[in-house]
């Protein structure tokens, strides 16, 4: 997107939904952009207890590859004891969905992923497994969601694993009523965060003028499909995990005027 010099989103109230400890980087973008962030906390993410996941340790270690959902499944096993200074040499090869993935990988266990996979793309397809290798799928309990199916469909050793929950936030109820006036945009970074949002926007009172005139951003397969399953419109779609070409996509849609059913992809 061509630069010209004044940021794109002046002015916008742009709705971030996301677990709260994880909110700080998107809202900073949208400043960035010159748009008003409003925190929408939808979602918390439930680590799994250590002492339950016996099986998807003993399979990690065992595995020739270990796959790596989110940024939320690294978090997961950076809590085990068998990864506290772990040396890549000593562990299993890492494929990861995206590279915000990867650099959580790098940023908390100093481990570079061995194959960095795209998030809206079977995975069989980017990671091809010999017959003598195995792979363990380190997802939510939600499940390995799209990206991740059929991976062993073919014969390859594969197995998988919950890791941590997502459940709805409370603090979105609150959020939506404190806040109160309509939003410009609300984005979506995951099937979880679409959900969980539509369920407190259904619970709050007035949630019908709150939405009205409101884009909607999606980021990711994922989050379209639990958008149009939830009835809204999906005005901007992104493949990929990158927040900042979701927001340029916002800039280009409001620069073409109110909204419209579009569904486009930022080119």
């Amino acid at each position: 997107m061509a630069d010209t010099g004044v940021p794109g989103l002046v002015g916008k109230r742009i709705g971030i939904t996301r677990a709260r400890n994880q909110l700080r980087g998107a809202m900073q973008a949208v400043v960035e952009f010159g748009g008003i962030p409003i925190a929408l906390p939808a979602i918390e993410i439930q680590t799994l207890p250590v002492g339950t996941l016996r099986q998807a340790r003993e399979a990690v270690r065992s595995s020739t590859w270990v796959v790596l959902s989110s940024v939320n499944a690294v978090r997961a096993i950076a809590l085990w004891p068998e990864f506290k200074g772990c040396q890549p040499e000593q562990s299993p090869r890492f494929a990861v969905m995206g590279p915000v993935t990867g650099r959580e990988l790098h940023n908390s266990l100093g481990i570079e992923p061995a194959s960095i996979c795209h998030p809206d793309r079977r995975l069989a397809s980017q990671l091809c497994l010999a017959p003598t290798e195995t792979a363990t799928v380190l997802h939510s309990t939600a499940g390995p969601g799209p990206a991740l199916s059929q991976l062993g469909a073919n014969g390859d050793r594969v197995r998988a694993f919950p890791v941590y929950r997502t459940c709805c936030a409370d603090g979105l109820r609150v959020a939506l009523a404190r806040f109160g006036s309509p939003l410009d945009a609300v984005t979506f970074t995951s099937g979880s965060c679409v959900r969980c949002f539509a369920l407190g926007v259904s619970d709050q009172p007035g949630s019908h003028s709150l939405l009205q005139n409101t884009l909607v951003a999606c980021m990711g397969a994922t989050s379209r499909e639990a958008a149009t399953a939830a009835g809204l419109r999906v005005d901007v779609y992104v493949e990929g995990m990158s927040f900042h070409r979701l927001l340029e996509g916002l800039v280009l849609r409001f620069r073409k005027g109110s909204p419209e059913p579009s569904d486009r992809e930022v080119p």
